[in-house]
């Protein structure tokens, strides 16, 4: 069973994207986590539009970014890391009021999965999001999955009108994000390829 299944086993709604990368595992795995917010300039400009109009306007929230974009894009966006298999599956997560207004956090550990689990208070939504690697004949698969539960009745109907707003957007970060980590994966190979031919 992987980690999501039994992060949330039960939920609302559900994204799964997938590619295949020429690439062994391991590398799919490091370049998961090396491959920078810059390399996603796309899901950028559409996670800036998602934010809602203080991001549209605030010229401290284009600073931020331009801080983070060296950083990690996995390490960078609202969900944080609650577990991992090593080599396997990571899972991040996020509790939040999502609205075009802005978002709203408790006052939990974001990165504290039990924290994660056993939070219930209404008027929130839970996601959590994972990344999985595992063999493939023609390299290695690359999956991720996205999936959504909320505390209350009321909640859920509000998020299920924002989730049909923001779905497609969605569904093109994902994409934009497993295409960047299968580009850094491959350009690995060639490097390692390289280094090795070297010697």
């Amino acid at each position: 069973m992987t980690l999501i299944d039994q992060i949330m086993p039960r939920f609302s709604q559900q994204e799964t994207h997938r590619r295949v990368v020429s690439a062994p595992e391991s590398t799919v795995w490091d370049a998961l986590h090396a491959t920078p917010v810059d390399a996603l300039s796309m899901s950028m400009a559409l996670v800036r539009l998602r934010s809602g109009p203080k991001a549209w306007i605030d010229p401290d929230w284009s600073k931020n970014v331009a801080a983070q974009s060296n950083k990690p894009a996995v390490e960078a966006f609202a969900p944080r890391e609650i577990d991992r298999v090593e080599g396997t599956e990571l899972v991040l997560a996020d509790i939040a009021r999502y609205d075009f207004s802005g978002n709203g956090r408790p006052g939990i550990s974001r990165t504290d999965r039990a924290a994660f689990e056993s939070f219930d208070e209404p008027g929130w939504t839970k996601v959590v999001m994972n990344f999985t690697v595992e063999p493939h004949r023609s390299g290695t698969l690359l999956c991720t999955r996205t999936r959504v539960c909320t505390t209350d009745t009321r909640t859920s109907l509000r998020f299920a009108a924002y989730w049909a707003l923001i779905r497609p957007g969605s569904a093109l970060i994902r994409r934009d994000l497993l295409a960047a980590i299968a580009s850094v994966a491959e350009s690995m190979v060639g490097e390692r390829a390289g280094d090795e031919a070297m010697r």
